[in-house]
């Protein structure tokens, strides 16, 4: 494994002291990201020497303890920048990690092209008493459509196991029922919606579905997001999370451990991200990647005036 290093890395002797005890060998993350990026350090060989702390505020704790790493799938806020700033002299280093987003399936003779997330509720929510939605009501140009009467909801048992978003539209809690069926795998998912006219699914998207028919989201305001890279990672796409990796980096040198600094590269590394896609994650496109470079100093943008 080729383990690059950043240009202004000083000895370890020189690293400013932490509030937080282990903040040289802790990476604070999400729940849901917390056996992934496990998975990474261990596949880095770095397991036995950095440990995860799982926590819901990385920014706190990237504040208040001195944490190094944290991922996050919030952005700072202009006024914790400035908390940290007047703390540490310097803003935190923000670097893409990875993403994750819920595609929308309908059969190919479908001709919907697009659905509002109040459809989605409709369809995959969760409600006290159920009753039949009807393709019609989801959009009027499918009422001349015979064929395409009740909507048949399908999903992939424990798809989104590890996915916050779209997940707090179909959790049920008591009394509560859902009309979609869960089937085993997503090869049973995707032979159901192409042998039904009548079907929807959802499941975790994965660059490499190309046969199958995804359909555009449209926002609460009205505004219509295809499923593409672009889409995700700008934010834009309803259904989809990004997860940033912030790091407390000094401008002129680093204060991560060797260790830390060796997991910052190999998470850019295709390894990484096969091991990222594996775990229903989407992988780094290579632009991400090379602005994570750039904003780390490791090579010249390629475009003026660097990445925004």
């Amino acid at each position: 494994m080729n383990k690059s290093t950043f240009t202004y890395m000083l000895p370890l002797a020189l690293f400013a002291a932490s509030a937080y005890a282990d903040s040289h060998k802790t990476i604070a993350v999400e729940n849901e990201l917390n056996t992934v990026v496990n998975e990474l350090l261990s596949t880095a060989t770095l397991n036995n020497q950095l440990l995860t702390e799982q926590s819901n505020d990385i920014q706190k704790v990237m504040i208040e303890d001195g944490v190094k790493i944290g991922i996050s799938s919030r952005r700072w806020l202009d006024s914790e920048v400035a908390v940290f700033k007047d703390k540490y002299g310097y803003k935190p280093t923000e670097l893409y990690f990875t993403s994750d987003a819920v595609a929308i399936l309908v059969n190919e003779d479908n001709p919907i092209k697009s659905i509002s997330i109040n459809a989605l509720a409709d369809i995959f929510g969760c409600k006290s008493s159920l009753e039949p939605v009807q393709w019609q009501s989801v959009n009027p140009i499918l009422a001349n459509h015979s064929e395409l009467a009740q909507v048949q909801a399908y999903s992939v048992n424990g798809d989104l196991s590890a996915h916050r978003n779209f997940t707090k539209m179909i959790t049920c809690y008591d009394g509560q029922k859902t009309a979609t069926k869960s089937l085993s795998n997503r090869d049973d998912l995707i032979d159901t919606i192409e042998s039904k006219e009548n079907t929807i699914g959802y499941t975790v998207y994965q660059s490499q579905d190309k046969d199958i028919k995804r359909i555009d989201i449209i926002d609460k305001n009205g505004e219509s997001f295809g499923l593409d890279h672009e889409t995700i990672l700008s934010g834009r796409y309803p259904l989809a999370n990004v997860y940033y990796m912030y790091l407390n980096l000094e401008p002129t040198n680093s204060s991560l451990s060797s260790q830390q600094t060796d997991f910052v590269n190999y998470v850019m590394t295709p390894e990484a991200q096969q091991t990222l896609v594996k775990n229903g994650f989407i992988g780094l496109p290579p632009a991400a990647i090379e602005r994570n470079k750039v904003v780390l100093k490791q090579q010249q943008p390629e475009i003026q005036g660097g990445y925004k």
